[in-house]
């Protein structure tokens, strides 16, 4: 129950990090989103939520060592492995992106251009250090930030509840960030999987929760917008270390699990993201963020739904019928890498 609720409270502070610092909340037009937030987090979220259970329940290890021998399994070129490093550098382009958004927006750090420059490299240390004595036992209880945060937002933001229709820029804004801020192909939902013991024997048990959790987070966040109010900042600040510290810690259980040692995982982790958060700052970089996430969702769709052998894929998910199980291979062949496509497509047009 606990390492339940420790993964719930890890995906709605991510959540909460991530469409902001997407720009998904900072849309005017947030009432109209929230219906298209809800399809594409059932169309495609929702099936890519389960990548990371067929790999973890497939190799029982992280995807930087489990890709080893599924590729195996499966006859599959060793350029598939390497899904795994692109799925880490996304989600520390990601977490560079969200420790600079976290940030700058700070009234208070207007006065000192110092202070101004140091905070996205505070928050990111806060949040390695976090991740240095171990986020687990921590995040029952920081879980209440997202609440709290999102109270706090909701009086004092200003609402313009209409619905107009969207233009397709703002589809594509939505879709992106409903891919991306699930972050359930770079290797967090792995991490996370493998701390709840003992292993259910289906794997929605773990994974709808956690999905779940990232569908109502994100239409709360759409919900109340975003305000600029100090005290809300503050709040959002405190849910940004904690929800990068998970992904730093899931990124150093990687790293150690091929042989690193943690002080040397995880201050390269802390290396990489400051490398980052300074890229964050240059024009040019969302597309980036946006490009590397992109590919390894498609890839990681590919894999498991058209490279990895059914029989394993159809065990490791163990779904309650097997019309289910056909639902979401026809969602993770077909729709999933048409929606990237078209995603990565629309960067260009």
């Amino acid at each position: 129950m606990k390492s339940s609720l420790s993964a719930v409270s890890a995906v709605a502070l991510i959540t909460l990090t991530l469409t902001h610092s997407l720009g998904l909340t900072a849309q005017p037009v947030a009432l109209s989103m929230m219906p298209v937030w809800l399809l594409f987090m059932l169309i495609a979220a929702f099936p890519l939520a389960f990548v990371d259970a067929v790999i973890v329940r497939r190799s029982q290890q992280l995807p930087l060592e489990g890709l080893v021998p599924i590729t195996r399994e499966a006859d599959a070129a060793t350029f598939w492995r390497l899904l795994a490093p692109l799925s880490i550098l996304a989600l520390l382009l990601l977490m560079g992106q969200a420790s600079y958004h976290a940030t700058h927006n700070a009234a208070w750090t207007q006065p000192s251009l110092m202070l101004k420059e140091a905070l996205p490299y505070l928050v990111m240390f806060f949040a390695v250090g976090f991740a240095w004595v171990g986020t687990k036992r921590l995040l029952p209880f920081v879980g209440v930030l997202v609440p709290v945060a999102l109270v706090v937002n909701a009086t004092t933001a200003t609402h313009i509840w209409q619905l107009i229709l969207l233009t397709p820029e703002q589809w594509q804004l939505v879709a992106s960030t409903a891919l991306m801020s699930t972050v359930s192909t770079t290797g967090v939902y792995a991490w996370l999987l493998m701390q709840q013991v003992p292993v259910p024997v289906k794997a929605s048990t773990r994974v709808v929760p956690l999905w779940l959790t990232q569908t109502l987070v994100g239409l709360a966040a759409l919900a109340v917008g975003q305000t600029t109010g100090n005290i809300y900042l503050v709040m959002y600040m405190l849910c940004a270390i904690f929800a990068l510290a998970v992904c730093a810690e899931a990124i150093g259980a990687q790293l150690q699990a091929k042989g690193w040692a943690k002080p040397i995982a995880l201050g390269s982790v802390l290396l990489a993201c400051a490398v980052t958060t300074t890229a964050a700052e240059y024009v040019g970089f969302d597309e980036a963020v946006k490009v590397v996430a992109l590919l390894t969702i498609l890839g990681f769709a590919l894999l498991t739904g058209w490279i990895m052998k059914i029989s394993h894929v159809r065990k490791a998910l163990n779904f309650s019928s097997e019309a289910v199980y056909n639902l979401w291979r026809v969602a993770i062949r077909l729709l999933v890498p048409i929606i990237a496509l078209w995603l990565l497509v629309g960067m260009v047009l």
